[in-house]
């Protein structure tokens, strides 16, 4: 069961990545009411630029551990992006139940400071250091580009001409979970938003604009995840559905591109008696892919959907209850942390001023790898 969890983020932080991990892991441990001695599962991810700007830290599986004083029995790499969090917590929460271990940390995040502040992301980080990211690069990778904001435009721009899907519709999701982010205190940003506010936020790679897009942030986010309850007060909660997918073609290959792995990572989850959903919000059209993806509403009328819906904490279909990425900012380039920590808030009866009345099961949904790579559907409950 989780009996811990932690989230920090800073639009910068000013100490080392591996103090701001530090802090968030020492409050994920004592909400647990474990200590370092007590760690013998650790679980972590890492994106290259995102600690203290290096490229990447060398033996992470070593380095981790020392810094943090643990001496664990079991050490995974879960290098799925953005749904990375949500394999972590069901891959220590299986092998806690086998028996193999005892108390699980799962960590994701870093800093996305410094890579935004030279103008690059995560997935450009090849024209800061001038490194290949991938064995195709030379075949594909012949542009100039906003990596990933071009792509996630792409695949906008095709849902419009496929359904005719609207700029104010999209709007709408970044509206609702405004309005979501107003009272939560982590959101970065909380001034009220209107349609109008974002269609005339400035144009960054078209359809998309400004306000559709998430903001790098320095941030962590940890979970603990025991076969002991100890002094936690987290309710006893239970992993009720889990899937996960993962897709290996380039665009060219795929049927299209509108469609995400989501499709079948979602497959035979039950969308009754969901009290809230929680998904990546990378883009505003990532929301929009989920929620046609999921089965909230068919393929293509995700635009209608949140015309019609009301979206926010107290609406009919809640969705991104806290805010979501696009307030909360996304740490390391990585938001599965944030909606999972909005989650395990909302179904612990913590989530000050947002709180969905009678939350007790939650769906969780990650993506990863551009909206084509990976997907991981994970319900939550007692």
């Amino acid at each position: 069961m989780i009996t811990g969890f932690a989230g920090l983020t800073y639009k910068k932080f000013e100490g080392s990545t591996f103090q701001l991990l530090s802090d968030v892991v020492y409050n994920a441990m004592e909400m647990a009411s474990v200590n370092s001695n007590d760690i013998d599962g650790l679980f972590f991810t890492m994106l290259s630029g995102t600690f203290d700007g290096k490229a990447n830290i060398h033996f992470p599986s070593f380095q981790i551990p020392a810094f943090l004083g643990i001496k664990p029995r079991y050490i995974d790499i879960v290098d799925y992006g953005g749904p990375s969090a949500l394999t972590m917590v069901y891959r220590a929460e299986k092998l806690v139940n086998s028996g193999e271990i005892d108390t699980a940390l799962c960590i994701v995040g870093g800093k996305g400071s410094f890579l935004r502040e030279n103008k690059v992301t995560a997935d450009s980080v090849d024209k800061f250091y001038n490194i290949s990211l991938t064995p195709f690069d030379e075949f594909f990778r012949v542009y100039e580009d906003m990596n990933p904001v071009t792509d996630y435009a792409l695949v906008a721009k095709r849902h419009q001409k496929l359904f005719g899907t609207t700029d104010e519709q999209r709007a709408m999701i970044a509206v609702n979970q405004r309005k979501n982010a107003i009272n939560n205190e982590k959101s970065l940003y909380k001034s009220p938003l209107s349609v109008k506010d974002v269609i005339s936020s400035r144009l960054v790679s078209d359809p998309l604009r400004l306000l559709e897009i998430v903001y790098p942030v320095d941030g962590f986010h940890a979970f603990i995840v025991s076969k002991h309850q100890r002094n936690s007060n987290l309710r006893p909660l239970k992993i009720h559905f889990y899937g996960e997918a993962h897709w290996a073609e380039m665009p060219p290959e795929l049927p299209d591109i509108v469609y995400t792995p989501t499709i079948e990572s979602s497959k035979g989850v039950s969308l009754e008696k969901i009290d809230a959903f929680e998904l990546y919000d990378s883009f505003t059209i990532t929301v929009l892919l989920e929620i046609e993806d999921i089965g909230l509403t068919e393929k293509g009328k995700g635009g209608k959907f949140v015309e019609e819906k009301d979206t926010t904490f107290k609406g009919e279909i809640p969705i991104n209850t806290g805010g979501g990425s696009l307030n909360v900012g996304q740490p390391a380039f990585m938001s599965g942390g944030v909606i999972l920590e909005e989650a395990l808030s909302q179904l612990n009866g913590m989530a000050k001023g947002h709180q969905v009345e009678g939350a007790n099961r939650v769906l969780v949904n990650g993506i990863g790898g551009w909206n084509r790579g990976h997907a991981v559907t994970m319900v939550l409950g007692e």
